[in-house]
């Protein structure tokens, strides 16, 4: 049990942190790459603001890359040099999509052939085609292009995708390592404390055995003397043997819970099994004025014959105590790599699943009756076995009915 909780606890652990830190890391790529596309955004709407984008003469020699209107500002948070370095063409097109003039002076390896190709590529208002980033504007005789070169852009914004999930990649491993092996350090308070509850009631378990005896052999001398009609030496016999009972699963069940161990397998035919575990509750069903209605498909398992039987024998115990209705309904299919056992047999609880019927010692109010002479230790024992046999067991009413399911793997 203390193995099975530390590999929850490492999973947990794992997925919120797995969690966090790959949101934070897409968080800040996401914040990255917007950021990018944002930038390139305001170069084009820069420099589509210029109007006439040709190079104009510069007073002082060279070229002015947008244009003479001197006054306009960038955008903001837009560096100063930025759209002066940017690599940009344009081209306009007319009514039907064919261009019709085109400015390649501040662009170098794009060629008047690549034109019509990047121009139909660009279906929406703005977007990416390969590595240019591109706005079009509606104009009266068609409509203008404007590519900016984002190449350099968009490496470095996917370097740094890829850095950061090989950062993230590795800095998770080292997490992991770090939680494995603290785990078991965190949960060692857990387990000295589950190991001490354990041997408790193994140790109980025996010490209780001794007085038992000779509380039941005092009863039978007893008996010898006052006869069997007594009241009170009968109470005192019942008691002994609920008591016993009880003792005998609570050990049976920390056994289990000790033991990692897969339990010896064997091939045997299982609708056999429980026929056999069905009969022999047939006198104790008659006597309660119930009867055991089998529906039991022919099907082999490989599993541990005794454990299975046993939890069986518990879930068909606990419906000739419990059941509301007189008859009890046991089937046996097969759904795909399982066999499924289902117990059905009306009891008047909530509708939905109930798994605390399979915990220790509970009992649901309108089954409080110490007559039955249940102690609410046997279906924990079921779910145990069933457990160990890497199965799984589920318990859920309608409303009107209740129905336990056993399953169990074929192999």
């Amino acid at each position: 049990m203390i193995k099975k909780l530390r590999k929850k606890f490492i999973i947990l652990a794992l997925c919120v942190v797995a969690a966090v830190i790959v949101v934070i890391v897409a968080g800040i790529d996401v914040a990255n790459y917007i950021n990018m596309k944002n930038d390139a955004d305001d170069v084009i709407a820069y420099v589509s603001a210029s109007g006439d984008v040709a190079m104009q003469p510069d007073p002082r020699g060279g070229m002015l890359p947008f244009g003479p209107d001197e006054g306009r500002a960038l955008p903001k948070n837009l560096p100063n040099e930025t759209a002066f370095a940017a690599r940009y063409f344009v081209v306009e097109t007319d009514a039907e999509g064919n261009v019709r003039s085109y400015n390649l002076e501040r662009i170098a390896f794009v060629s008047e052939k690549d034109l019509a190709t990047l121009v139909g590529q660009a279906t929406g208002e703005r977007g990416f085609v390969g590595n240019y980033r591109y706005q079009k504007t509606t104009t009266s005789s068609g409509a203008r292009y404007v590519f900016l070169d984002c190449e350099k852009e968009i490496d470095a914004t996917r370097t740094f995708i890829i850095s950061s999930a090989i950062i993230t990649a590795v800095g998770l491993a080292a997490i992991a390592i770090l939680i494995i092996l603290l785990s078991k350090k965190v949960l060692a308070p857990v387990e000295e404390s589950y190991q001490k509850q354990k041997r408790f009631i193994t140790d109980a378990g025996h010490e209780l055995k001794t007085p038992l005896t000779v509380i039941s052999a005092n009863a039978e001398l007893l008996e010898l003397d006052i006869g069997e009609d007594n009241e009170w030496l009968n109470s005192i016999k019942g008691q002994v043997q609920k008591l016993a009972g009880l003792t005998k699963e609570l050990v049976y069940l920390s056994r289990m819970d000790e033991s990692d161990a897969v339990p010896e397998k064997a091939p045997f035919s299982l609708d056999s099994a429980l026929e056999e575990c069905a009969d022999s509750f047939r006198e104790a069903a008659l006597v309660a004025k119930k009867n055991v209605v089998l529906d039991l498909t022919p099907l082999t398992v490989n599993a541990n014959e005794e454990m299975i039987r046993r939890a069986v024998t518990l879930v068909l115990d606990n419906a000739v105590k419990y059941a509301e209705g007189e008859e009890i309904r046991l089937s046996l299919k097969k759904d795909g790599k399982w066999a499924v056992v289902e117990e059905v047999n009306a009891a008047s609880l909530a509708k939905g699943e109930h798994p605390e019927l399979f915990e220790r010692f509970y009992r649901p109010d309108a089954s409080r009756n110490t007559l039955a002479g249940g102690h609410g230790i046997g279906l924990s024992v079921v779910k145990s076995i069933v457990e160990h046999h890497g199965g799984s067991v589920f318990c859920e009413s309608d409303g009107r009915e209740i129905t336990f399911r056993l399953m169990v793997p074929i192999e």
